[in-house]
């Protein structure tokens, strides 16, 4: 089978990992940039347990280089600005081992350095078209400027990301749902004066401050303010002061910890990316079966539950998985088989991720929206997150 990976991102380069060694497989992978262009990238994540369920379980060596790049994640918690508790959930109770904490950096290394030179960077998709035989073959952009095709394609996974041009060509633009909530994120280099080590979360109202350590000794910051869904974030909220004003009180104690990490960023304030939480219609198949789409190409979500790079993982180690279990008798019964064992659980984690965001919505009270978050069908919903997931060897 003449399999095609577009998009050597988190999804693109694991489920290349995995197929990469399976002899009936002729593999081609793609990436429009440059080998060197991720190797700073996107701040940090968090990996949930569920996503190292399937990768100890189908594909053990990706487990075993995620753990040795990360630090563990151990717990759910969240203060008031004030430092007082809201609420605290061990993963121990909810799940059957930790998540992770790693840098994207390294998650992209991790997902590409097995496939060493057989990823070829620096081609830009330009379209997609099928032959007479039903097959398919795919344009490419080189750096100079030249055309070059790959055909006789029997399967193409797209993995190019939330703007995924394959769908737009094949299925049309994507319906999109706005949270409601704007996002930024920056590195903090603290020295440990602040004592942060696993997840911490403050709230002042719906503003939200997420922050954890990473191997590299920095910390992860990510911030939340609620918008009008579909809009913008004012640019007053975007200054020093704007941010100070958004997370600590006029008057009134205010955790330490969170205080310096409000200056840290402000700090940064003209140097911030800003971006807005949202959710894409999910969509795995296109193209009679043939085209395949995985990650956010294919289900982009709200990341308040950090479940994007998760679920991008679960995708990949689900399909390789699907793969190995048998012979197929043709590609679309496979993409039709991988479509049925997802779609159930992608529903869930979507519906979950967008209904945990309640408390960073305008107008929420911290205290009346975690409420929530203490009860057992809340827990139940996260066991669920964690403990289910692949690999399905009862629904093959």
């Amino acid at each position: 089978m003449k399999i095609v990976v577009v998009g050597a991102g988190v999804a693109g380069g694991v489920v290349a990992r995995g197929l990469r060694d399976i002899r009936s497989v002729e593999l081609n992978v793609v990436e429009q940039v440059a080998s060197s262009d991720h190797a700073e990238a996107g701040n940090g994540l968090n990996v949930g347990p569920n996503a190292l369920r399937a990768a100890a379980a189908i594909m053990p060596c990706l487990e075993r280089d995620l753990l040795a790049a990360s630090l563990p994640w151990r717990r759910w918690r969240a203060n008031l600005h004030t430092g007082a508790a809201l609420y605290e959930i061990p993963l121990e109770r909810v799940a059957d081992r930790p998540g992770i904490r790693i840098r994207w950096s390294e998650l992209y290394r991790i997902a590409r350095q097995p496939l060493g030179t057989d990823i070829r960077y620096e081609r830009r998709y330009r379209r997609l078209r099928s032959g007479a035989d039903g097959r398919l073959a795919l344009d490419l952009e080189d750096p100079a400027g030249l055309i070059e095709e790959i055909g006789e394609i029997d399967l193409l996974i797209a993995c190019d990301g939330r703007y995924s041009r394959i769908r737009e060509q094949l299925c049309g633009p994507p319906a999109i749902r706005h949270l409601g909530v704007a996002n930024f994120r920056l590195l903090v280099e603290d020295g440990g004066a602040t004592g942060i080590d696993d997840m911490e979360q403050w709230f002042h109202g719906p503003h939200r401050l997420l922050v954890f350590r990473l191997a590299d000794g920095r910390l992860y910051v990510s911030g939340n303010l609620p918008i009008d869904p579909g809009g913008e974030l004012e640019d007053r909220w975007k200054t020093p002061a704007g941010l100070r004003a958004a997370y600590l009180p006029q008057a009134g104690p205010v955790d330490p910890r969170l205080a310096y990490l409000i200056e840290a960023a402000a700090a940064q304030a003209a140097a911030l990316h800003w971006s807005r939480a949202q959710e894409i219609d999910m969509c795995f198949l296109a193209g009679g079966g043939r085209v395949l789409f995985l990650g956010d190409s294919a289900h982009a979500m709200a990341p308040t539950l950090g479940q994007g790079a998760t679920q991008a993982l679960e995708d990949a180690c689900a399909f390789v998985d699907l793969f190995r279990s048998r012979s197929w008798p043709d590609v679309a019964a496979l993409t039709a088989a991988y479509d049925a064992l997802r779609r159930p659980r992608m529903e869930f984690v979507r519906r979950f991720s967008w209904d945990a965001s309640d408390p960073l919505l305008k107008g929420r009270d911290p205290v009346l929206s975690h409420r929530a978050k203490l009860g057992a069908d809340y827990e139940a919903g996260l066991r669920r997150l964690y403990l289910d997931g692949p690999p399905y060897p009862s629904k093959r």
